[in-house]
């Protein structure tokens, strides 16, 4: 018998009148029209003659694909500004209130609402599958009629838990109603609370249920026919099981579940991150569980109907743009300078009049992972669209790097699978939609969260092992020593440092498990993972999330412009390079902008805001208050 808990008293009448009434009205037409109300229009489905076979189970398992594709799920662009990974637009000044980045989102904020409505409407979508095929399970007649089935029904459950992974990862300090079957009637929607440890319970069991019947991986998917491709699988359901208990810091269940992700499952990282978050090479080796989207049908539909995402016109048209926190920890990556890979051959030559005058070998100014991530004016060895950086924008109806523009965010977007400078299709027929996949787990997120289990634990030379693939995959100087147990790159093409700012003018600093905890935290994962995984989250189980934005908001930064003829002949671009205040360009001679205005500071208004009982989980949206009876109590 379950026992429900009031947590306060408020005053209910306005909403049971409001209810009565409702139900009264549906009496009274019942009593009115009995006959005519309980005919069936033979012509429409209806829930008794729909699910009636696997066909129309996979129909409604589509659906379930289908809602996981609203963008609020993931909530690219406000997850990221609210944290401190990104600014909203190229302003960072106080005049253009944003809501998620001033920490002043509430119950009615409306990214609020419609990320609880999408997650809800999975659960929902997956319910009407389950419910189905359990229904349905004792009429199969073929062994091949039962697989099948099974398969339909542990990829709605391991949905489900994704579902209900997001949710208490993100609303009410993670006490959300649990819907486990499809609302019969009015009761039914009138869910109470359950407690965090009760919905964490849940969805890993719905995970456990995947992990022992689904594929596992995107590969042996694909053995069972071509169109199976992107299904979720055993592998994205152990990899979330492992997140799911890290993020309670339960650091020793969560290293059990990542040992096995990359033990077991044959997953191996690509040559570099964009082949990851570009769409060249969809559901890769590296690809644990991502988002499918394609712009190859339903163009003209809008909602969730559309099978299509806008993430990258988000961050093309520099809606979101990394902080500056983040740009200045790009650009101080060390490359490794023994590393063959890190050479540009036959780089370009310019006189002062921005004509080309010959080509050289030379180092890589910036590093490949920040030539991956994010865009940069002085940058020359990591073209945009075909154009070195200096150059982009210069196409009809393209942005430069400007104010506005000071760096650009490259994950996402075609800029190198689209050449010649002009940027996305932006068409009446694309209408701002993209196909390029968003991913969710890979597996270098796996490895930085086994190194953190690894350095909970005490275990240095284990984490380092893991950090080191991920840093040598982007062609830096590897952490640690090369004598260290575990140390996987022993040869003249790697350079190892044992100072963990790779920076000897001020002394060395030994690496430790606790300094290296530290920069695995504010460095490898925001440099990896930029606008990937669940960084509130992690600012918050690590009880930083304050004193983060804290440090961004007591950073100040001087703007300069580059000036013309420095890359090319085009004109000189305005307002867009930042450096620390006081510094100056150490790679090109720029022109100071002497009025510094006081905006070139991130997070000021939301640092001074932010309040942990507030603002580190999302609140229940208010439209979940008003028809929800049972929204302010618990279930057990």
């Amino acid at each position: 018998m379950k026992k429900i808990y009031k947590i306060k008293e408020r005053t209910m009448l306005s909403l049971y009148r409001r209810a009565m009434a409702v139900c009264l009205l549906v009496l009274v037409s019942q009593a009115c029209s009995e006959d005519f109300l309980d005919q069936t229009n033979p012509n429409s489905l209806t829930t008794k003659s729909f699910w009636k076979n696997n066909t129309q189970l996979n129909q409604g398992l589509n659906s379930v694909y289908s809602a996981l594709k609203d963008n609020d799920i993931l909530g690219i662009q406000n997850e990221s500004i609210r944290t401190d990974l990104a600014v909203p637009s190229g302003y960072r000044q106080a005049t253009r209130p944003d809501e998620m980045y001033f920490q002043d989102f509430t119950s009615n904020t409306k990214y609020v609402e419609n990320k609880w409505n999408a997650l809800y409407l999975g659960v929902f979508r997956a319910n009407q599958v389950i419910e189905n095929y359990e229904r349905l399970a004792e009429s199969y007649t073929t062994e091949a009629a039962e697989e099948e089935g099974l398969r339909i029904y542990a990829q709605a459950r391991a949905l489900r838990g994704y579902f209900y992974y997001v949710l208490n990862t993100s609303f009410n300090n993670g006490n959300v109603p649990l819907v486990s079957t499809v609302p019969k009637n009015f009761e039914d929607f009138q869910k109470a609370l359950s407690s965090s440890e009760a919905v964490q319970a849940f969805y890993r069991d719905d995970l456990q249920y995947g992990m022992d019947n689904l594929p596992k991986t995107y590969s042996e998917w694909e053995s069972l026919g071509s169109n199976n491709l992107g299904r979720i699988t055993a592998g994205a359901c152990e990899a979330l099981m492992g997140k799911s208990y890290l993020t309670e810091n339960d650091f020793q269940n969560a290293e059990v579940y990542f040992k096995s992700v990359i033990e077991n499952y044959n997953y191996a990282l690509v040559e570099d991150i964009a082949t990851t978050v570009t769409g060249i090479a969809e559901f890769n080796s590296e690809s644990i569980f991502e988002i499918n989207y394609t712009t190859n049908v339903n163009l003209e539909t809008t909602g969730e109907e559309s099978l299509s995402q806008n993430i990258t016109y988000i961050v093309f048209n520099a809606n979101i743009q990394p902080s500056s926190w983040l740009v200045m920890k790009y650009r101080s990556e060390k490359p490794d300078p023994a590393d063959p890979a890190n050479i540009n051959v036959g780089a370009d030559v310019y006189n002062d009049n921005g004509e080309v005058i010959g080509t050289e070998d030379r180092m890589r100014l910036y590093s490949k992972r920040m030539g991956d991530c994010m865009g940069q004016v002085d940058d020359p060895d990591s073209p945009m669209y075909g154009v070195i950086n200096g150059e982009y924008g210069n196409a009809s109806g393209v942005a430069p790097f400007a104010r506005n523009r000071v760096n650009m965010f490259k994950k996402f977007l075609h800029w190198n699978t689209i050449g010649g400078g002009a940027g996305e299709d932006r068409s009446t027929l694309m209408n701002n939609r993209s196909g390029i996949n968003i991913p969710v787990i890979r597996l270098a997120d796996v490895y930085l969260m086994y190194a953190e289990c690894m350095l909970e634990a005490g275990n240095l030379s284990e984490a380092l092992k893991y950090i080191n693939r991920i840093r040598k995959r982007s062609h830096l100087v590897l952490l640690g020593k090369s004598s260290e147990t575990g140390a996987e790159f022993n040869n003249l093409e790697t350079t190892y440092m044992d100072d963990i700012d790779f920076d000897s003018s001020n002394g060395q600093q030994p690496v430790t498990v606790q300094n290296l905890m530290e920069h695995l935290r504010f460095t490898e994962r925001p440099l990896e993972l930029a606008l990937e995984g669940d960084r509130a989250t992690d600012l918050r189980r690590w009880g930083k999330f304050k004193e983060q934005l804290e440090n961004l908001a007591s950073i100040k930064y001087d703007y300069w412009h580059y000036e013309k003829n420095l890359n090319g002949k085009h004109g000189t671009r305005f307002k867009c390079f930042l450096t620390l205040s006081g510094e100056a360009p150490a790679t090109f001679e720029g022109k100071k902008v002497f009025n510094q205005p006081p905006e070139v500071q991130d997070a000021t208004v939301g640092a001074q805001k932010f309040n942990e009982s507030l603002h580190a989980y999302l609140p229940m949206p208010q439209s979940e208050i008003d028809s929800n009876l049972n929204w302010d109590e618990f279930v057990q």
